[in-house]
């Protein structure tokens, strides 16, 4: 058993070196390039320039908000003009014959923004904020061509590639099946077309991921439609989309997915500071306390998460949140780490004589720990 004064002290000393050492993997991941984005150009003039960094500017603009809506602000659409003021570097890439073919272009301006001028500019706009810690989902799509069946997998053909640059474009992380021998031998076609959830959830686990798509495209006579099943945990999306190409209808359902997942984890931050409280249970190790700690610390409406008292195998954190509560219980049953626990802390937490159930009370969130 832990105790609550020098050896709660040492693991709180251990968790910040955990957090500074190591990426804590997790289902979650850091989006790096977030604000950074590219342009084709075809030239290096000044006038070319600074309509590509308005453009490039814009594109950063949606990744960071989590909203394509964020572009009829009006405050944000007089920064688009200002683009080069939030601009921290840039450069030229001469492309290739291949890359003019995708991109028009010979050339490609590639801008860092500054993400504190960023966020500020959101915030004072009355726009949501969405950090660079982003949940990841696993994409299996079943394609018809004609009758022909196959699985997208990473790399390998358009449809992967569109999934990859749509996501890119909205900073999301996504991985696409391997398609290897564990793969195969573990979902069929028929599994994915069906969207049959078990066996591919149960597939998806070697990912790593927090959500998974599942869906099945095929070519229709006047171009191709599609349908679409994403499992976010405890909540499912069912759609469908459409386009005169299989990439027009697979970029309409990433769009979706992205705003979705705007919704529940993109805030509007306030000035104001709201305090609230975590009980995590089921934390049997240094390494589990470090990578809850920082799960909490990377949303986006979270100032501070500090962990103030442990007993055995639970930790409880106090918040310092920008926002709503409602915005925190979203974005906590976003992450495959966590459950919710019926009940509140003080019932589940019952008095030892050592303090620990005087920080509980009906409004502490209540979390199990998986793995």
């Amino acid at each position: 058993m832990i105790s609550h004064s020098k050896s709660f002290g040492f693991l709180v000393v251990i968790i910040g070196f955990l957090l500074a050492t190591s990426a804590l993997p997790g289902q979650s991941e850091e989006m790096r390039k977030l604000y950074t984005a590219s342009w084709p150009v075809s030239d290096q003039s000044v006038t070319v320039r600074n309509k590509a960094l308005s453009n490039a500017f814009a594109q950063v603009l949606v990744r960071a908000s989590g909203h394509r809506k964020v572009l009829k602000s009006s405050t944000i659409r007089a920064s688009l003009s200002d683009a080069a003021s939030y601009m921290r570097l840039y450069s030229y890439k001469k492309l290739n014959l291949q890359e003019q073919k995708v991109y028009g272009k010979p050339l490609l301006l590639k801008v860092d923004f500054d993400p504190g001028a960023v966020a500020r500019l959101l915030q004072d706009a009355g726009q949501p904020v969405w950090n660079n810690n982003r949940p990841s989902g696993t994409f299996w799509i079943a394609i018809d061509n004609r009758g022909q069946r196959k699985i997208a997998a990473d790399g390998q053909d358009e449809v992967a590639i569109t999934v990859r640059r749509q996501a890119n474009s909205r900073g999301l992380p996504v991985t696409l099946p391997l398609m290897d021998l564990d793969d195969k031998s573990a979902v069929s076609i028929a599994d994915v077309w069906g969207k049959f959830a078990e066996p591919v959830n149960r597939a998806s686990r070697r990912y790593n991921s927090d959500y998974v798509v599942m869906g099945s495209l095929s070519r229709t006579g006047n171009g191709w439609q599609a349908s679409w099943l994403v499992d976010l945990g405890n909540d499912d999306m069912r759609f469908t989309t459409n386009g005169a190409s299989s990439q027009q209808a697979v970029a309409r359902m990433v769009h979706r997915v992205a705003d979705r997942l705007a919704t529940k984890l993109a805030v509007v931050l306030s000035n104001q500071i709201e305090t609230n409280y975590v009980l995590i249970r089921g934390l049997s190790s240094l390494e589990s306390y470090a990578k809850a700690q920082n799960l909490l610390a990377g949303l986006s409406m979270v100032k501070s998460a500090n962990a103030i008292q442990v007993r055995e195998d639970e930790i409880l954190f106090k918040l310092e949140l920008q926002s709503a509560s409602r915005y925190l219980i979203d974005a906590l049953e976003m992450n495959n780490h966590l459950y919710r626990s019926a009940g509140f802390g003080n019932e589940l937490a019952p008095d030892m004589g050592d303090g620990f159930n005087n920080q509980l009370n009906q409004d502490t969130l209540v979390y199990s720990w998986r793995g």
